[in-house]
This record gives C-alpha cells, sequence and structure tokens, in this order.
C-alpha cells in the first residue's frame, strides 16, 4: 500500500512557485482535462483556446496501456517516459497540474506523475479559482511545440495500484475484504444498479465490500476540496476506518483519485491507499 500523498497548492502559491522559478528548476502547467464519453466537450480544443502560461496537454485518453483493451489503464514506463518527453517536461521540473472542470482528471493525472516516481508534481486547487482571482491565462491557439525532452521515471510504485486479480481476491473473501476500505467515487445511482453506465454494455452496481462515496461529495463549491474538518465528517459518516488500509475506485481509475486526495488532504493514508485500475470497467 502506497502511502504517497498526493500534495495540493493553491492558485497563490502556484503565482509564488512561477515567480522563483529557475532555467534549472522549472515551473511546468500541465492541462489534464478530460471529460466523460457522454460529455460533448472536447479537451484539446478547450486547451488550444484557454490555457495557462507555458501548459503542456496531457492527453488521459493517449497515455495508457495500449495494448489493454481497457480505458486508462497505466502505461508501461517506456510508453509514459515516450508521451513525457514529447511534452518535454524534464526530471527537474516542478509539475502543476490542472483541469478546466476544477478537480476531475487532475488528480488522476498527478497520481500518475507520482506512480512513475516524479516527486515534484501538485494539484492545483483549482482553475476556476485561479480564473476568479484575474489570474493571467492564455486565450489564444498560437503556441509552439515544446522541444523534447530527456525525461526518465524514476521506477514504478506497484503500492500505488491494485491489480484486477488483487481486486477480485479480496472481495471475494468476505473475512479478508472486512480489512479493508473499499470506496466507489462514482455516483450514487450507478453503485445501486439504479442508474446505468456511461459506457454501453457495461452493467452498473458495485463490488462486494464497497462503500458508496460520489467523488462530489468531497468537493465543495467551484469544484475545490472541502475544508479538512468537513472532509473527515463526511468520510466518517460511512464508517471508512483509518486504521485500514483502502482502496479506493470508480468507472475507469480517474475520479477514485480524488477521493484518494481528500483522504491524504486528512491524513486517512497512514496504512496506504490503492487505485483500482481500470475499476468497474
Amino acid at each position: 500500500m502506497s502511502k504517497k500523498a498526493i500534495q495540493l497548492l493553491s492558485p497563490y502559491s502556484f503565482r509564488g512557485l512561477l515567480s522563483s522559478a529557475r532555467q534549472d528548476a522549472r515551473v511546468i502547467a500541465v492541462d489534464g482535462s478530460w471529460y466523460m464519453p457522454n460529455n460533448p466537450r472536447n479537451a484539446k480544443e478547450e486547451f488550444d483556446n484557454l490555457r495557462l502560461e507555458n501548459s503542456r496537454f496531457f492527453d488521459l485518453d493517449a497515455v495508457k496501456d495500449n495494448s489493454s483493451p481497457y480505458p486508462h489503464m497505466l502505461p508501461s514506463i517506456e510508453e509514459f517516459n515516450q508521451s513525457v518527453r514529447k511534452l518535454g517536461i524534464k526530471n527537474s521540473d516542478k509539475v502543476i497540474v490542472y483541469d478546466k472542470t476544477g478537480n476531475f482528471s487532475a488528480p488522476r493525472v498527478v497520481w500518475t506523475f507520482s506512480v512513475f516516481g516524479h516527486e515534484n508534481v501538485y494539484l492545483l486547487n483549482n482553475f476556476p479559482e485561479y480564473e476568479r482571482y484575474k489570474y493571467p491565462v492564455l486565450k489564444d491557439n498560437d503556441h509552439t511545440t515544446p522541444e523534447p525532452s530527456d525525461f526518465e521515471a524514476k521506477n514504478f510504485d506497484k503500492d500505488a495500484v491494485i491489480s484486477f486479480e488483487q481486486f477480485v481476491e479480496i472481495v471475494s473473501n468476505e473475512n479478508l475484504r472486512t480489512k479493508y476500505n473499499i470506496l466507489d467515487a462514482r455516483s450514487h445511482d450507478r453503485f445501486t444498479g439504479e442508474a446505468p453506465e456511461p459506457r454501453p454494455g457495461l452493467p452498473s452496481g458495485h463490488a462486494p465490500g464497497a462503500k458508496s462515496l460520489p467523488f462530489g461529495k468531497v468537493l465543495g463549491e467551484n469544484n475545490l476540496f472541502l475544508d479538512s474538518s468537513t472532509l473527515t465528517k463526511i468520510v466518517d459518516s460511512i464508517g471508512v476506518d483509518p486504521e485500514k488500509p483502502t482502496i479506493v475506485m470508480c468507472g475507469t481509475g480517474v475520479t477514485a483519485c480524488i477521493l484518494k486526495t481528500a483522504l491524504d488532504k486528512i491524513g486517512y493514508n497512514k496504512k496506504g491507499i490503492q487505485v483500482y485500475d481500470g475499476s468497474w470497467t
């Protein structure tokens, strides 16, 4: 189980980092926007027309395990290195990830960088708040392709992720699954089976032993993460035990990382948190 936390960064602190950046310690913003298949918004087109200065676009639909039939499975180290090099990101860079929704897909991108050993990666909390303070943004389609880097992932944190086989072993054993917090970030109706999954052909429902914690419950106004006191009350109310290891899941492994971020924020990661990669899909 991984105890590595996702680190939140306010817009004000982000501006402070930018002012202290150097050539050998750059600050690179990464737009990790992604939308559900039933959402008509186009994340790349939005990036081209509105972005933070010196941003790079991280395509969750492209940076994945291309040999897997499932969406958003973690890529191999080689695939990740190749993708990050094309973005011109260096090992020495501080990477600040955001998404246009606020906190939706960006936590998954931060988690991915962290899994591959990039230490200086932060989650901007968040882009709508950044805009609210009228900090500078770019609103044109005139951006140059960055020069490729020699980025090299340091390692792969296998303790941060749980595989299908490992997950099935846990949830199939009643005694074993009671030793974990298993949290599902999908909507409650999808969890209970009352609403369909957004991907055709997938049944709704939930894994044995899982608890429903829709990701929207840990976010407040403008999709900012709630304060620690409120978050603690919410997770305690559904019976989360901070003395147990935790598995977070969702539809494909994207919004599960929102729950991980919330648990990290309140220190409920002492026994480690794993993301179920691929999740309900």
